[in-house]
């Protein structure tokens, strides 16, 4: 059978849904783009009807076999955009997901207008969240990615020079290694519990269990981070942590307990709250 774009993508998105994909043709789509090496998914429907060759078709069916079998599109591509930024990741990192974007979100509503702030991501991953804060809000504060990773910080690194940010990368077990004041501490720890069964096998199989699993209960290093940060930020400062679903309640006792003020939830486009942030007092 000869195989041109359009009947390509039926088939494989077909595969895809057998497999059990979420998002069968997206992820058809952007396999497609990646194999063909074109700039884009629009540039697939401009050429809808053009014949592939066999080189081609095992290409693509080589990729298609591996989402198939539950590898995230990210790790084949290399790369996931994230906030409109397109950020290189392998199986050293997480995926960048879509609810972590009402972090940046929530980080930006209250650094917005300031000048002169240093501000740290604890577990950076692929940087997405610091470098699209200083992509967002310029140079005029200080950024700060840390994570305990040496392969996270790689890819972190990586990121910031396509980027061009102003970003100090550090290794650090949380902030033990941060020994100067802070204003804002940002954070999308693990907060998975162990054994939790929501979680897809895919994940469990793919995705590093570094940066999923956070102790028995999810919360074992948002705590540890909270007593942390209570003596790092600045008065005035904020720390913002997303959070999984159900565990909004017990993080906003952990930071009252801690002395942080004005603690309060967002919810993510599905309702969940997703990220809560603390407020240090201003003696």
């Amino acid at each position: 059978m000869k195989w041109n774009v359009g009947s390509l993508l039926k088939r494989a998105s077909e595969i895809l849904k057998e497999r059990g994909s979420s998002t069968p043709r997206l992820d058809a789509e952007l396999l497609l783009v990646h194999s063909l090496g074109l700039k884009g998914r629009v540039e697939l429907y401009t050429q809808f009807d053009r014949p592939l060759t066999d080189d081609e078709v095992e290409r693509y069916r080589q990729l298609i076999v591996r989402r198939a079998k539950g590898e995230p599109v990210a790790y084949i591509t290399g790369k996931k955009e994230f906030y409109g930024f397109e950020f290189l990741v392998d199986r050293g990192v997480l995926v960048p997901r879509p609810e972590t974007e009402l972090l940046v979100d929530v980080a930006l509503s209250y650094l917005k207008g300031k000048q002169g702030k240093t501000v740290v991501d604890v577990g950076t991953g692929s940087g997405c969240i610091i470098l699209t804060l200083c992509k967002l809000l310029g140079d005029a504060n200080r950024y700060y990615g840390v994570d305990l990773s040496p392969k996270a910080l790689e890819v972190a690194e990586k990121n910031r020079e396509r980027l061009g940010c102003s970003v100090t990368l550090l290794r650090s077990n949380l902030l033990e290694a941060v020994d100067f004041p802070v204003d804002a501490v940002v954070a999308n720890l693990p907060y998975v519990p162990v054994g939790d069964k929501r979680l897809h096998k895919w994940v469990l199989k793919y995705e590093p269990a570094m940066a999923l699993f956070g102790g028995k209960d999810g919360l074992e290093l948002i705590e540890r981070l909270i007593v942390q940060a209570k003596e790092k930020i600045n008065p005035k400062g904020f720390i913002a942590l997303e959070v999984g679903e159900g565990q909004a309640d017990r993080v906003k006792s952990l930071l009252e307990t801690a002395g942080f003020l004005n603690v309060k939830s967002f919810r993510d486009l599905s309702g969940i709250e997703r990220v809560v942030v603390g407020e240090k007092n201003g003696e």
